[in-house]
């Protein structure tokens, strides 16, 4: 599976890719269009509803969720048992979106909403709140799932206070509550003067606190061992990296205004694409999301970021991740600044941006209804 823009209607194409290659993709991404209140444009959806002038906010949840849900399946059941779905998505689909992918997904596969800081400004005619933010909701395909990975560049609000020849280190207290009582792991350890150690017991109580270690790991890292203050601890030594936080807001996620100076630089055309999210968003959740050599969806490829974000993300660190992108050839507006560049729909600057990227792919032009296989 190597490098290639479909450029056609997602939903023909995810089915076709089911046949070919199901359960074979390690990382997700998508930012589907938002729900504004206006016609989709694919063409599985509500052919008459512009006879339907109804106000209610509540016909283009149905339209809009109709839309996503066949299409969501599919995605399912293209991703590898070890794999990650990210779903970008805003405040007036993200609770319909949760209850539909609960329902597709599984509760029990929820990963985690992000949630990213989209900019430091907003519009300030809102009733309510000016929304800074919105929403990427995650799924791990299976129990298989072994996780995200650390964030290279994560933190942890652990202090570490103390420093040997091995690196800077906390200290974790080797005896614990909240694990559950073993007779076993209830036993007197004794420092270098001969002081005598157990598992600190709540205030009147007995039989709830035990060490973490056994006595054989005892014996076998007693030097690592720290006794202080009547306590026995172990050093935690600081690891680059850490666990992936559900808030996304700095520099390296990058903002709505970041991702235009992205696809402009890219193709060198301002205002070549209307909010297109920031490389650095997608770097980082493809970067957690799979392994160095990870097989990458999207298919609302847009105008091609997750194509360069694989390509940054490759250079960074040696990695070998292909990335595969669906996109309906929508044609541009004739007085843009894409069509009077030549670009006459946006699977072309879609197939502009793959290029630009240095990316070695294939485009695939789908006739509505097949594939080409």
């Amino acid at each position: 599976m190597g490098n290639a823009l479909y450029a056609g209607d997602n939903l023909d194409v995810l089915k076709s890719l089911r046949e070919i290659t199901p359960a074979s993709v390690d990382v997700i991404y998508i930012d589907p269009p938002y729900n504004t209140g206006r016609d989709f444009l694919y063409r599985d959806n509500y052919r008459n509803r512009r006879e339907h002038k109804s106000t209610d906010h509540g016909q283009w949840h149905a339209q809009w969720l109709s839309m996503m849900a066949p299409r969501l399946q599919l995605a399912w059941e293209l991703l590898a048992p070890t794999g990650h779905i990210f779903i970008s998505i805003g405040e007036d689909e993200v609770a319909q979106l949760r209850m539909l992918t609960d329902e597709l997904f599984g509760q029990s596969n929820f990963a985690n909403q992000f949630i990213w800081k989209k900019g430091g400004t907003g519009k300030n005619d809102s009733r309510f709140a000016v929304a800074e933010h919105e929403y990427v909701v995650a799924y791990a395909r299976s129990a298989e799932s072994p996780g995200f990975n650390i964030d290279p560049q994560g933190y942890t609000t652990t202090k570490y206070n103390f420093r040997d020849d091995h690196g800077a280190y906390s200290l974790v207290r080797l005896d614990s509550k909240t694990l559950g009582y073993l007779p076993s792991l209830d036993f007197a350890i004794h420092d270098e003067q001969g002081k005598e150690y157990w598992p600190h017991q709540p205030a009147g109580q007995s039989q709830v606190a035990r060490w973490r270690w056994s006595r054989d790991k005892v014996a076998e890292n007693y030097d690592d061992l720290v006794f202080r203050r009547g306590f026995v601890y172990t050093k935690n030594y600081q690891k680059q990296g850490a666990r992936p936080r559900s808030i996304l807001d700095g520099a390296r996620f990058g903002v709505t205004r970041s991702g235009r100076r992205d696809a402009e630089a890219a193709l060198g055309i301002p205002g070549i694409f209307d909010f297109p999210k920031p490389v650095q968003l997608i770097k980082y959740l493809v970067g957690i999301g799979g392994p160095d050599n990870a097989r990458v969806l999207d298919f609302f490829a847009g105008s091609g970021t997750t194509a360069q974000a694989v390509a940054e993300l490759n250079a960074a660190d040696g990695g070998t991740r292909t990335v595969q992108l669906i996109q309906l050839p929508e044609p541009t507006a004739p007085r843009s600044a894409a069509f009077q560049a030549g670009y006459t729909t946006i699977a072309d600057i879609c197939w502009a941006r793959i290029q630009a990227a240095g990316l070695d792919a294939q485009r695939v032009d789908v006739p509505a209804g097949e594939l080409d296989k």
